[in-house]
């Protein structure tokens, strides 16, 4: 690990972590969890059991956007820079987004509760093109492997399905120093707190 952001910890982390929903969430594994396309990739052959079809309204910022029903969606297991806060990369994950979320297009939500915002929890896929036939993007994976977005949870309870995955994501994008890893540089220290070692 560095001096950098870290899995557990980012530079804006600490007004999402008061905003943790106030009932635990246990984020379970979906019962049918669809294969990846290629080893490590946000790109899947089908959508998982249990996912909903919405239209878009419009994408507030990187993780967030609204439904035409007019509820709102946070982007489970992620976290992109704030658009309030003018932090870097910031507007590139908000377009990432848009571009795959536009207005009126149908979005596939795999929903796991809601924040005391009262917004959506979820797992966002859309449908692409890609090779020949239909697939599925998992939005909050390809943020992570654009480098637009941190891998991000609360709390070690909170772990998502893909909480593994998108740590891998994460790794490979602050290796081939994309988005928010372009300037990162790994020093080699190890942090350690009453909480482990970072």
């Amino acid at each position: 690990m560095g001096c950098g952001p870290s899995k557990q910890q980012h530079p804006h982390q600490q007004h999402h972590q008061q905003a943790a929903p106030s009932q635990p969430h246990h984020h379970q594994k979906p019962s049918s969890l669809p294969q990846a396309v290629a080893a490590v990739s946000a790109v899947y052959n089908s959508l998982p059991k249990g996912a909903e079809k919405f239209p878009v309204r419009n994408v507030y910022d990187g993780d967030t956007l609204t439904l035409v029903d007019e509820r709102r969606v946070r982007f489970l297991g992620i976290d992109t820079p704030e658009l309030k806060e003018k932090q870097a990369f910031a507007q590139e994950a908000k377009e990432y987004t848009k571009n795959h979320c536009p207005k009126q297009k149908d979005i596939w939500l795999v929903i796991d509760g809601k924040d005391h915002y009262g917004r959506l929890l979820a797992h966002v896929f859309v449908e692409t093109k890609k090779g020949g036939g239909s697939s599925y993007l998992c939005v909050n994976e390809g943020l992570v492997e654009q480098g637009f977005a941190y891998a991000y949870i609360p709390n070690q309870k909170d772990k998502t399905f893909n909480w593994d995955k998108l740590l891998t994501l994460q790794a490979h994008a602050r290796k081939a120093k994309r988005g928010v890893w372009k300037s990162f540089k790994d020093n080699g220290v190890v942090y350690a707190t009453i909480h482990g070692a970072a």
